[in-house]
């Protein structure tokens, strides 16, 4: 009987251990600055970038926003990994966050935008980001949630395609 409890308990533990990753990107550059622009020459390089980048991760959710850049920045790694594109509004940061971390033990591809990611980093690794100037387009923050006998946040801060000014 003890035996049982043990293996029970050790089974128990290694069910409650998930890891989460979330791949979170500001979209790539656009062509111009009207306000749903599409991506430039450039920017759909990025795209590609992202995708090469991204392409051995496991992604299982890629959330865009509802501008057409972001959508064009995530849909490259959305097709490698056949799957669709969720749309959230930037408009609600904090919402979105909230329902971010109820995701367990998935690989999660956000694409945000300069205003919205350092927000969107902080809130899911609970450490302070930088902001984003207008020109930087390089940034992936990958954040690891790990939740095994408590919740473990790490934060990785990498560049990806072309080095941005």
């Amino acid at each position: 009987m003890k035996r049982f409890l043990f293996f029970t308990f050790i089974i128990s533990l290694l069910c409650s251990c998930s890891s989460t990753n979330y791949y979170v990107v500001r979209h790539a550059e656009r062509v111009d600055n009207s306000r749903n622009s599409a991506l430039s020459a450039a920017g759909l390089k990025r795209a590609e970038d992202l995708k090469d980048t991204l392409l051995s991760k496991k992604i299982d959710l890629v959330y865009v926003s509802t501008f057409i850049r972001t959508q064009q920045t995530a849909q490259p790694t959305a097709t490698a990994k056949s799957l669709p594109l969720i749309i959230y509004k930037p408009d609600t940061t904090a919402g979105f966050i909230s329902h971010l971390k109820k995701i367990k033990g998935k690989g999660v591809l956000v694409v945000g935008h300069s205003d919205t990611v350092p927000e969107i980093v902080s809130g899911l690794s609970h450490q302070a980001v930088a902001s984003i100037p207008d020109n930087d387009f390089d940034n992936l923050y990958i954040i690891t949630v790990r939740n095994f006998l408590g919740t473990h946040r790490k934060l990785l801060h990498l560049t990806y395609g072309k080095p941005s000014p």
